[in-house]
């Protein structure tokens, strides 16, 4: 098998196709009536020796490869499904809401983002073209708490982790040179949402992102894809591809779906190269369409709970045991407080989601909200503004 292994080089497309390094076999990739000429010369690909396996191609992209003997197979298998946003079909924000959304959604939308504003001194920031390294450095280090923290709420692994080295390495050129961007949502000076884009002249890609989940009662999620789209249609993207997973989110948003294929290159006059491509195409084959059965019965949602299961005793001796917080809407208290600020002071980090929750309940500034311990106490906490009043108490 390793033997087989050596003769297979396996690519990303995605990734080679944004940062510019696919084997010089590619001459051009085709979208539409556009073409994208593939510049790069640098391979250690000798397809007399190797097969090559592009993996996850979108339907509406062609590969024209420059080697046009008939001895070369290009084997394409089906794979998953993708989501994207023909962003071309729709003159502004506005018209795509309203052709996507019924009257009560865009009314929710609207409602999260006024919210969100009214609460926090909000600012939406992209960085295309221009970004300091400080900025960037910062950036990457608050995404990956958040990412930590985001996945350890959902007990589920966070495969997203061990790719964002590989992001950071490359991000930063690319921003500058506007083939990537970071858009990021800040409270403050403190991102409390940052997305990762990559683009590719009409296309741009969205790679992967992260909230802050103490702001989660707002909607961050949809706040952040609605700004993004609005984004790329202000700078003339056609096509926003959100990728695969994650159907049941991405379809709110999306305006079509499409296929990936994996594409199996090949000679065809080397008996064992022949072989080997053979064989890689029948096991993609057999793969996909096991998945896709797999999906059929409703297998996945189970194996997800059985992943959940397994998380949780993987990860039992290193978990914290976080706060339980009882929350009383009727306590009458006439106990003196002492005001704390939840932003500054690190030691009441666990107060912030509940405080923020009742910011969204109350829809008003942060800075109208009194926040304070009752004194003689060390689990009592109060929440006020105007007539309304929260008592918060600490269980463990």
């Amino acid at each position: 098998m390793s033997i087989i292994l050596n003769k297979v080089k396996k690519i990303t497309f995605l990734k080679a196709f944004t940062e510019n390094s696919l084997p010089p076999i590619c001459s051009k990739i085709i979208y539409g009536k556009d073409f994208y000429y593939n510049t790069n010369i640098d391979t250690d690909l000798d397809l007399k020796k190797q097969i090559l396996i592009f993996k996850d191609v979108s339907d509406y992209l062609d590969i024209e490869l420059s080697e046009h003997s008939k001895s070369i197979v290009n084997n394409k298998i089906k794979t998953l499904n993708g989501h994207l946003i023909e962003l071309h079909l729709f003159r502004d924000i506005s018209e795509y809401l309203k052709k996507k959304f019924n009257s009560k959604s865009r009314s929710n939308l609207r409602r999260y983002e006024n919210r969100l504003v009214t609460c926090f001194n909000i600012k939406y920031a992209s960085y295309y073209g221009d970004i300091t390294k400080e900025e960037y450095d910062m950036l990457f280090v608050v995404l990956k708490k958040m990412l930590i923290k985001r996945f350890a709420e959902k007990q589920e692994n966070n495969y997203e982790l061990q790719y964002l080295g590989g992001y950071y390495d490359v991000l930063y050129d690319m921003i500058l040179k506007k083939k990537a961007n970071l858009f990021v949502i800040y409270d403050g000076k403190k991102p409390i949402s940052i997305r990762i884009n990559m683009c590719k002249k009409k296309l741009i890609y969205y790679i992967l992102s992260g909230y802050d989940i103490d702001y989660s009662k707002f909607h961050l999620g949809f706040i952040d894809m609605l700004k993004n789209i609005e984004w790329c249609m202000d700078n003339n993207f056609e096509i926003y591809d959100l990728l695969k997973g994650y159907d049941y989110y991405k379809t709110k948003w999306s305006t079509k779906t499409h296929d990936y294929y994996n594409h199996i290159i090949y000679r065809s006059n080397s008996i064992g190269i022949l072989l080997i491509g053979q064989y890689f195409a029948i096991k993609e084959i057999i793969k996909y369409k096991s998945y896709r059965l797999f999906k059929k019965w409703n297998l996945h949602t189970k194996y997800k709970g059985l992943n959940k299961h397994i998380f949780r005793i993987k990860n039992f001796t290193n978990n914290k045991k976080l706060p339980t917080i009882l929350i009383d809407s009727n306590a009458k208290t006439t106990d003196k407080i002492i005001e704390i600020n939840i932003d500054k002071d690190n030691e009441y980090a666990f107060l912030r989601k509940p405080v923020y929750d009742f910011l969204f309940l109350v829809n008003t500034s942060i800075e109208n909200v009194i926040i304070g311990k009752l004194k003689g106490t060390s689990n009592k906490f109060i929440l006020k503004y105007k007539n309304k009043k929260q008592l918060l108490t600490i269980i463990n």
